[in-house]
């Protein structure tokens, strides 16, 4: 018999004891009362919080916002909003963000959207790069102005310049 340890991916929903994970050991922390809310959120149905566990260490993340409005897309779609796709850099280039995107399609796809949409940083090659290759096409640019309130209480304002790309499902 072999000591020898099997790692195993999991993919799955995010709980909530999960959410100071997505805190990923401090990098993250001024978004702790944004998840808290997008976890309410999606008890409520409105969304869905993937991660991708790794030996028992949340290592990715992957979330959709249901049924999203963009005048920038022509009817009939019903979009699906996939957003905050992150791979921690020591798992990266393995294919980990690739399976919590198709997962994730194949999750709006039973929930009736026929459009996955998302948003890449202007300056994200890498990223838009892995968009591009799942079939994802340019279709608006967004000036990426939002807000929020950190875990301090302190509203930010975040402007993040960004490529809006579209697959249909």
């Amino acid at each position: 018999m072999s000591s020898e340890t099997k790692h195993k991916l999991v993919i799955r929903n995010l709980r909530e004891a999960d959410l100071p994970a997505l805190e990923w050991d401090g990098e993250y922390r001024h978004f702790k009362r944004l998840y808290r809310q997008m976890y309410e959120q999606m008890r409520r149905g409105r969304r869905l919080m993937l991660i991708a566990e790794f030996d028992d260490d949340i290592i990715g993340q992957a979330f959709i916002q249901f049924f999203i409005h963009r005048d920038e897309l022509e009817k009939p779609i019903i979009p699906g909003y996939l957003h905050a796709v992150r791979v921690k850099p020591p798992f990266r280039n393995r294919g980990i963000g690739t399976q919590m995107i198709r997962i994730a399609e194949q999750v709006m796809a039973h929930k009736g959207m026929n459009c996955s949409v998302i948003a890449v940083e202007i300056d994200n090659l890498a990223a838009l790069r892995l968009y591009e290759r799942l079939g994802y096409e340019r279709f608006a640019e967004d000036d990426g102005a939002w807000s929020y309130v950190d875990h301090r209480g302190e509203r930010r304002f975040v402007s993040q310049p960004a490529h809006l790309l579209k697959k249909h499902l």
